[in-house]
């Protein structure tokens, strides 16, 4: 299977080279990262790199703890950054101020990935929670540079699809060096699909590490202020929302508005490309509301549609109670921490098969409530 998978990713690459190539011939930073060329700032060319791959925005916020504790015990290393998205790129440079760069993963075949490992010359390589790249994997136990699996996790639907490919993934395990996962359950899944339990560690979820953004009174103040919602209102905040759960969210913030009329929304969609269709299901609903990116302070309305990234941790801080997306639809769940360490009680579905450790942290501890529909949602 992993020979397969190899000949499918050659024969990608290859289509679609005329196109990436064009784009980062024309200035594209995602194409030409993509495609192996990344820039090193590098001053002490004898330092060892740490090469360091998360995901997402919400990834990257655990990739922050973990260069901060590198930095600690070996001060003496460099670190070199990877994701896969604009936020959480944005979110990376932004976080870990000492990297001596950051980009996006290259393209998941040969050529792409030896162009940047001669670039950055990494020494270990730490990937993040699911991040299981084959080709990259292998490659780098061609060059015996060490790979781990740093807070690594594996829900049981990803792990049913893994388990059909299960000979090709346990080659690709054999590479790794070490694999340091959340719970039990997880070793449990990755030694089912061919990880060596002697590579196998559980040390619990880094998210609960992870630095939290705190935002100061004034900063409060400032972002409450400019939003334009009339003075006294009290504010129901649902982010990372998906497909689906808007129109659950609309449902239950019209009801609850005709009892407290005083509630407003602020609608935090996962994809901004979802926007329009967001827009229009507000406009045929009679809402009043505005887009973040063409807010005034002055009016009131009803909800306020953010169209812009990176901006979900800050307003968590000036709401009242959240709802976190990828619960009522079956994703397995967003980050349902981030609420709580801004200090307001969070609502969620049942879909959590990526977020089940935090979920029994919140519930414990009395932080929030599961919901399993609108209906528990509007009560």
């Amino acid at each position: 299977m992993l020979a397969l998978y190899k000949s499918f990713t050659f024969l990608v690459y290859y289509i679609t080279l005329p196109y990436t190539a064009l784009a980062a011939l024309l200035g594209s930073r995602k194409w030409r990262n993509r495609l192996g060329f990344h820039r090193v700032t590098k001053v002490n060319k004898t330092a060892p790199v740490v090469w360091l791959h998360a995901s997402s925005m919400g990834e990257v916020n655990v990739l922050a703890t973990v260069a901060a504790q590198i930095k600690n015990l070996a001060p003496q290393c460099d670190i070199y950054v990877t994701v896969m998205t604009a936020t959480g790129l944005e979110r990376a440079e932004k976080s870990i101020d000492d990297a001596i760069g950051a980009g996006y993963l290259s393209l998941d075949y040969r050529a792409p990935i030896e162009r940047f490992l001669c670039l950055v010359k990494p020494s270990v390589a730490v990937f993040i929670e699911t991040e299981i790249w084959p080709n990259h994997i292998c490659l780098l136990g061609e060059r015996k540079i060490p790979v781990i699996l740093a807070n690594g996790r594996l829900s049981e639907k990803a792990h049913k699809r893994y388990l059909k490919v299960k000979s090709g993934m346990r080659q690709v395990f054999s590479h790794y060096a070490e694999m340091d996962l959340q719970t039990e359950s997880d070793a449990a899944r990755f030694v089912e699909i061919g990880a060596d339990p002697s590579k196998i560690e559980v040390l619990g979820s880094l998210k609960f590490d992870a630095p939290a953004r705190n935002l100061s009174e004034a900063e409060k103040i400032a972002l409450r202020e400019n939003l334009p919602f009339s003075a006294g209102a009290k504010i129901f905040i649902a982010g990372s929302t998906r497909n689906g759960e808007n129109e659950v969210i609309l449902d239950v913030f019209q009801s609850l508005q005709k009892e407290f009329p005083e509630l407003k929304l602020l609608l935090v969609p996962r994809h901004l490309d979802k926007i329009p269709q967001i827009v229009m299901t507000v406009e045929n609903r009679g809402l009043k509301y505005l887009l973040h990116s063409k807010m005034a302070p002055s009016g009131d309305v009803d909800l306020v549609i953010v169209d812009k990234m990176g901006i979900l941790n800050d307003l968590y801080h000036i709401s009242d109670i959240a709802f976190v997306g990828g619960t009522l639809s079956d994703i397995g769940g967003h980050n349902i921490l981030e609420p709580v360490w801004a200090g307001i009680p969070v609502l969620y579905g049942p879909s959590i098969f990526n977020v089940g450790d935090s979920s029994r942290y919140i519930l414990e501890n009395g932080f929030g409530e599961m919901i399993k529909d609108g209906e528990e949602l509007r009560v």
